[in-house]
């Protein structure tokens, strides 16, 4: 009565073939194998992350296998554990597509491709957390902000949805790879004007790069684009600069080739920043000082040794003595950069110095504190010296 029901043959490939003639041992042997594929998954899934994790976690304990432990904080290892059970249900495909069952046959070839696919989509995801964890890593070396890697890894971004989106597409039309990348030459015009600003932007970086034009970090201005601030991120297309009112702008990277920038980083790395300011004088507050004056000048302050001394020297030119005497000894001027106080052509009819050094702070907020302590002592003195700052004329009258 039974012996119908279930039998099991072997055929010429070796391969045992199951036959029934009952509907319900055929449903129940269907769903045993469907339970044991969807089981099997669970259980290596379950087994192979925790196996994993086991190994890596071990591994990581040591504190030299730095790129080990980025990549498992980033959930590299977690992100590759499904592709144990995508696999099986890849494996077990054929096994359904064999069934004599109309509908469960059917679902198998689609079955294995949806698995396939899910795979794809699986290694993209590892990637994509492999390359976060390579620009953490990187972050911490000495070297980060003066070769950023960020548009190389956008690039390898790139590079990885297209590989995943061809095999993808390739396993869902069942055809090769290889298949598509020739109809792919094809379009590569229309490619390069979709990826125009990436292709630009990429071989701006390199130049940026191989140059060492740009880091993260560097003080830039870029006249014409409302930028004047710090550079924060380095990215394919664009640069993000904070200006100092921390407002946000982004530039385009090829724009820093094409355009005038000016980097302040020499002035960082020197520890010396500039002081540059011109002092205009009344013309006819300039002459030779009589003997009150002098007197004034030796009671009120302290010219150099020699100031009154050889040669006779206007009052302007006491006071340059002076002035340069004074910031020669100031703590924060800089004595191994130049300080150079001169006389320079205005275009109005005016006597102006210049005066020209560099300070030992290069931080802003108390670099203009100290160039305003010396500016401030600068014009204080001029009444010692009976010399006036020059104003535009107003009314017909020298103000």
């Amino acid at each position: 009565m039974f012996e119908n029901m279930l039998r099991v043959e072997r055929g010429p490939d070796w391969q045992f073939h199951v036959y029934t003639d009952s509907w319900l041992v055929a449903v129940m042997l269907v769903a045993a194998l469907l339970l044991a594929i969807l089981l099997a998954s669970a259980i290596c899934y379950y087994l192979t992350r925790w196996i994993m994790l086991m190994i890596v976690s071990r591994l990581t304990r040591n504190e030299g296998r730095k790129w080990l432990i980025a990549a498992e904080r980033h959930r590299v290892f977690h992100r590759l554990a499904p592709l144990v059970p995508a696999a099986i249900v890849y494996a077990s495909a054929p096994t359904l597509s064999g069934l004599t069952i109309p509908f469960i046959a059917v679902l198998g070839r689609p079955l294995g491709i949806l698995a396939a696919c899910y795979m794809v989509y699986t290694l993209l995801r590892a990637a994509l957390a492999l390359r976060d964890s390579i620009d953490e890593r990187y972050s911490h070396f000495p070297t980060a902000s003066e070769r950023p890697i960020k548009s190389f890894l956008q690039i390898a971004t790139i590079v990885v949805y297209l590989v995943a989106l061809i095999s993808v597409v390739s396993l869902l039309i069942e055809r090769s790879p290889v298949y598509l990348l020739t109809g792919l030459s094809a379009v590569t015009a229309l490619l390069i004007i979709i990826f125009r600003d990436s292709l630009l932007g990429f071989v701006a970086s390199i130049q940026l790069a191989a140059y060492d034009m740009l880091r993260v970090g560097d003080w830039i201005e870029v006249p014409g684009f409302v930028a004047d601030g710090t550079v924060i991120d380095i990215a394919l297309n664009t640069i993000k600069i904070r200006n100092f009112d921390n407002t946000i702008v982004m530039l385009p990277s090829q724009l820093l080739l094409t355009n005038s920038v000016k980097n302040w980083r020499g002035m960082s790395e020197s520890g010396g920043r500039r002081l540059k300011h011109a002092i205009h004088f009344d013309v006819d507050t300039v002459r030779f000082p009589d003997d009150a004056m002098l007197a004034q000048m030796h009671d009120a302050i302290r010219l150099p040794v020699g100031a009154f001394e050889g040669e006779r020297r206007t009052n302007l030119g006491l006071y340059r003595r002076y002035l340069s005497a004074y910031l020669r000894n100031h703590p924060a001027v800089r004595r191994d950069m130049p300080l150079v106080i001169r006389h320079v052509q205005t275009a109005a009819p005016v006597v102006a110095l210049e005066i020209c050094l560099y300070l030992d702070e290069i931080r802003w907020e108390p670099y203009e504190a100290m160039l305003s302590d010396m500016l401030d002592h600068a014009y204080g003195v001029l009444p010692l010296f009976g010399l006036r700052c020059w104003q535009e004329e107003r009314k017909g009258s020298a103000v």
